[in-house]
């Protein structure tokens, strides 16, 4: 059988222990119920507007499916079907219907019977190809890991008239902000201006300069827009890359600015050089604005003491990728993606060139003086090597010689070696072995071991990006081919910043951080809230992360629990706590203000986000806990409505408002699980601060929550509900699910029943420790056939 056919057999092979074992447990119920038949029922009341198999029809068009365990679809039932006549089917009926319908078609179970789930090929996601180019650069050039170690170098020397005048001096910088007379680790002739030594001629007085270098982590990809305060000249340079070239200065505006387009997770070479001539003091902040941030000073955490090499980051802007099934996919392929990965391709082959001397050059090989000096052998060894890095695996004969051979055959229109080598790395870039992973080991030889394989969908898996030289020899040395090794690599990965970057992706998507946007308030009401505040709520809340996931224990329990937030003095004051810190700027724990602040879902940003520009959301905070959280499924409302404003019901507090709102009984299905979520939060403001009155009355966060094993529980607030949410096999499924598809980008049922619940178990055992989940997931579906 061809290998492509091999391919989409294995992708679509469906769940059929899932189908037989749901077929059993239909007929199990329906011989066991002695009651009405709730397929006939159904039939009799349900199937006009619903469909038969809950398909819709043309007047009630949405599908029935959902996640209601049957005690509260026969709730639904009964209050609000059929439609105009509930009390048409009420009591044994309803349940009888609940019954069938949860089983027939209706739950996730049912649905994955009627519509295995497959894993679908799929092309490299955006982010995907971004770290791929960025890579495959790296791959010929030396590959740099940033530790621990934060902050920047710095070295000052006195001048005059350029000439070295005194001991240099070297400091070790946390940020870039500060007036040259402040700092104290510098003799005072470097601190002060003063007069040179006699006998010199021209300038007289002592100049300093500034060399400061090191590196520069970006926490996500996109546009990035840097500033330097200086009266005097100023040269930044990032990723090799001149952003400010400034050499003489007038009298105006102190700030340069300049633009960069960086790739997340990636640190960059940094250096930045100024210098205090002719003037009483020298005056040098480095400030950035990151996509979709503000302005201000670069952090510590994202600055460090090394320089690292050049790394190639894309500027072709791509469509975005499909995210109608809860995680990025690559799986529309349009006109506009085309030319986008076109144009990328382009960019990264004029990239090489400029650099083709050293990238060409083997390994401990003869050293290449110029382009011209390649000769052909030289560029077609080099361009196999691209291949096998590129594709993930060694190219064939065949594709060597439709690929790169091609490119270097002799004509009357020969093209010169570096054309050649451009032509053949465009072929490579543009092959679908390349741009579809699975794709590229199908296409591979058939002596070609299961071991590439894994490699590719390690890396895809914990970096989004292609195998490093080390997953490369040890598939080539057929050393995957155990579990435990396969576990050895992928704990060895997980110490990449790549992983880092790709978690970090993961928890703005769980906790809809990718959608928070903006955060603005009426000033009449919250006249201390603004962009700085809620940037420093943002940090707050990835410290948080950062410290639970990968400084502390993992486990996801303490992400609920956790009674601490990460503070600077400016957040301090605006939460009202007692900031123990000794810079301004600088996050410190500090003990929550309220037992009832804990973890992620009350955090002060959280609370926030969730919020309207004067009044809390009980609705917008009980669906993201419903859908992100818990992992509920949520119709769409049947309509748009307003909230009720404040002003048209001034006696009423905004929980009272939402229950009149949301009344009605087609409103209730959702809802009744929506607002007791959502009300448990209502101890915090529109702003993330703690409250215990509105409108001069007591607050009332009670709420509750039915799960989906039909369980319910009473809530009396939101340590109630963290407390509740570390321990839901619901949140613990649905964290575990959406982990899994954001790092396979598949779905995880296509992978079986059974591979989410031995994931779930192991979760369980491990503490719920969440490193050791994602090394699993890794594993397991690397491993998957």
């Amino acid at each position: 059988m061809p290998a492509i056919q091999r391919l989409l057999l294995s992708l679509a092979y469906p769940l059929v222990c899932l189908a037989l074992g749901a077929t059993v447990a239909l007929a199990s119920d329906a011989l066991a119920s002695d009651g009405p038949s709730g397929a006939a029922l159904y039939s009799q009341h349900c199937a006009d507007c619903h469909g038969a198999q809950g398909q819709g029809t043309d007047y009630h068009r949405p599908t029935l499916t959902g996640d209601l365990p049957v005690r509260e679809l026969t709730r639904v039932i009964t209050e609000t079907m059929p439609e105009g006549e509930p009390e048409a089917c009420v009591g044994a009926e309803a349940e009888a219907i609940a019954r069938y319908v949860h089983g027939a078609f209706y739950s996730p179970l049912a649905q994955a019977r009627i519509r295995p789930p497959r894993r679908e090929l799929s092309r490299l996601t955006v982010r995907q190809l971004q770290q791929s180019y960025a890579d495959l650069l790296s791959d010929f050039s030396r590959r740099y890991t940033p530790g621990e170690e934060r902050g920047l170098k710095s070295r000052f020397q006195t001048k005059v008239n350029v000439g070295a005048v005194g001991p240099r001096q070297e400091l070790d910088l946390p940020r870039i902000d500060f007036l040259l007379s402040e700092i104290e680790d510098l003799p005072d002739s470097y601190r002060y201006p003063k007069e040179a030594e006699e006998g010199r001629r021209g300038n007289k007085r002592l100049d300093v300069y500034v060399d400061v270098w090191g590196g520069l982590i970006a926490p996500k990809t996109g546009d990035y827009q840097f500033s330097v305060e200086s009266d005097a000249a100023v040269q930044l340079t990032i990723n090799d890359t001149p952003v400010i070239d400034v050499k003489i200065r007038s009298a105006g505006d102190p700030i340069l600015r300049g633009n960069l387009r960086l790739i997340g997770g990636r640190a960059y070479s940094l250096r930045l050089n100024s210098s205090r001539v002719r003037s009483e003091d020298l005056r040098l902040a480095l400030r950035w604005r990151p996509p979709g941030g503000i302005e201000e000073v670069i952090p510590n955490r994202y600055l460090l003491p090394e320089v690292g090499p050049y790394v190639h980051a894309t500027t072709v802007k791509f469509p975005p990728d499909d995210r109608s099934v809860g995680y990025m996919r690559g799986a529309n392929v349009s006109a506009d993606w085309d030319e986008a990965s076109t144009a990328a391709a382009l960019e990264f082959a004029e990239a090489v060139l400029e650099d083709l001397p050293r990238l060409a050059r083997r390994p401990g090989g003869e050293k290449i003086e110029s382009a011209d000096s390649i000769t052909p052998a030289q560029a077609i060894d080099f361009c196999e090597r691209f291949a096998a890095v590129a594709f993930r695996r060694p190219p064939t004969p065949e594709e060597k010689a439709v690929l790169i051979e091609r490119c270097f055959q002799q004509g009357p229109d020969t093209p010169t070696t570096a054309e050649s080598i451009e032509l053949a790395l465009l072929s490579i870039l543009k092959s679908p072995r390349f741009l579809y992973p699975e794709a590229s080991l199908a296409l591979a030889s058939p002596d070609l071991h299961d071991d590439y394989a894994i490699a590719t969908r390690l890396a895809l898996g914990l970096w989004d990006s292609l195998p490093d030289t080390r997953l490369r020899k040890s598939a080539e040395r057929g050393h995957l081919s155990q579990e435990n090794q396969v576990r050895q690599r992928a704990e060895r990965m997980l110490l990449d910043q790549r992983t880092r970057s790709k978690l970090s992706e993961f928890f703005e998507h769980w906790l809809r951080l990718d959608h928070a946007g903006k955060l603005s308030r009426d000033p009449a009401r919250f006249p201390d809230f603004n962009d700085r505040i809620a940037a420093d709520m943002r940090a707050s809340l990835e410290m948080l992360l950062d410290e639970v996931v990968w400084r502390g224990s993992g486990d996801l329990r303490e992400l609920f629990l956790s009674e601490e937030l990460f503070v600077n003095k400016r957040l301090a004051d605006f939460l009202g706590l007692e900031f123990g810190g000794d810079e301004p700027e600088r996050f410190v724990r500090s003990r929550a203000e309220t037992r009832e602040r804990a973890g992620v879902v009350s955090h002060p940003f959280i609370v926030t986000a969730f919020s309207y520009y004067r009044d809390t959301s009980p609705i917008h905070r009980g669906v993201f806990l419903a859908r992100n959280v818990l992992g509920r499924s949520l119709r769409p409302p049947p309509e748009a409505v307003a909230p009720l404003a404040p002003e048209l019901a001034p006696d009423m507090t905004t929980r009272e408002r939402v229950a009149a709102q949301t009344s009605p009984g087609a409103c209730q299905a959702c809802h009744v699980l929506i607002n007791d979520l959502g009300f448990t939060l209502e101890n915090f403001d529109a702003v993330g601060r703690y409250r215990e009155r509105e409108i001069g009355r007591p607050i009332d966060a009670t709420g509750g929550y039915i799960a989906t094993d039909g369980g319910t529980v009473r809530l009396a607030g939101s340590h109630d509900l963290a407390r509740f949410l570390a321990d839901s096999e619901d949140v613990h499924r649905s964290f575990v699910t959406q982990l899994f598809e954001h790092v396979t980008k598949q779905p995880i049922l296509a992978y079986g029943v059974e591979t989410r619940e031995r994931l779930l178990e192991g979760f369980r055992e491990s503490d719920f420790n969440i490193r050791e989940l994602l090394v699993e997931i890794a594993v397991v579906s690397a491993r998957a056939n």
